[in-house]
């Protein structure tokens, strides 16, 4: 049977204090539980909750603690994947997965609003009649979602149709490389909450414009109507976010 946070902590002769040297015992206490997760750098060390339970503190502090011990470099953060000791090692810019192990919801956010209005204005250019029938398809699969699962099937399958409309290799590239830190991060625990159904018919919603655009070959009305979606996307990853830091439930959103 394995020893307790709790336990190891003991063991390495580390105490839990009061008053103004709290934060110091909790840092220590955290620094130590670094030193023996160095041996397994590919395993997350345990949760704040875990962490604040077993040491007998509250999460805030452990939180303080860890703030710390991340600005010196002896830990670092994912979100939707944990913590791990040592310093953050370095994306490799050929690997998407790299990509995502690195970045945010916010930053996602962001490269989508710069990269999916231009894929929608150019598909509204060259998107050939299948390719607008596929999107059709999508946004009706969409519209008649009614599960998180099928939903973001459906959605996917939506913006990817636009990106492979676009016409081109380049840019269906760069939008599978977002997609894949969409999947890695955005989608973990945020998804839930972002996909509820009255943001699934909001979603479906702000599609129709698109889907009009493009078949009217309007390049400008497809570019606006792509960036009016990506700011309610953007939005919803802010206030998840916020809430994250919060410390509110991600279901309650």
């Amino acid at each position: 049977m394995h020893p307790t946070i709790a336990e190891l902590v003991a063991k390495m002769g580390v105490t839990i204090e009061t008053g103004t040297a709290l934060t110091d015992s909790i840092e220590k206490a955290i620094d130590k539980i670094v030193e023996a997760a160095k041996a397994n750098p590919d395993q997350p060390l345990p949760t704040e909750r875990n962490l604040s339970e077993s040491l007998g503190v509250t999460r805030h502090a452990v939180r303080k603690a860890l703030d710390r011990l991340e600005s010196e470099g002896r830990i670092w953060r994912h979100v939707g994947r944990g913590t791990f000791a040592g310093p953050r090692p370095a994306a490799d810019p050929l690997d998407p997965r790299s990509i995502a192990r690195h970045t945010t919801p916010k930053e996602i956010a962001e490269a989508r609003r710069i990269l999916e209005p231009q894929l929608a204005a150019a598909a509204a250019l060259r998107a050939t009649p299948a390719q607008i029938d596929a999107i059709e398809d999508a946004l009706r699969r969409c519209a008649t979602a009614r599960s998180v699962d099928v939903y973001e099937v459906a959605d996917e399958a939506f913006h990817r149709a636009i990106a492979v409309a676009s016409g081109s290799t380049l840019l269906l590239s760069l939008f599978e490389t977002i997609n894949v830190a969409r999947r890695e991060i955005a989608w973990g625990a945020m998804r839930n909450s972002a996909l509820k159904p009255e943001r699934r018919d909001k979603f479906t919603g702000e599609h129709e414009p698109i889907v009009r655009a493009i078949r009217a070959r309007d390049g400008e009305a497809a570019w606006n109507a792509m960036l009016a979606h990506m700011e309610t996307i953007k939005d919803i990853y802010d206030e998840i976010d916020r809430a994250k830091l919060a410390g509110r439930n991600l279901i309650a959103l």
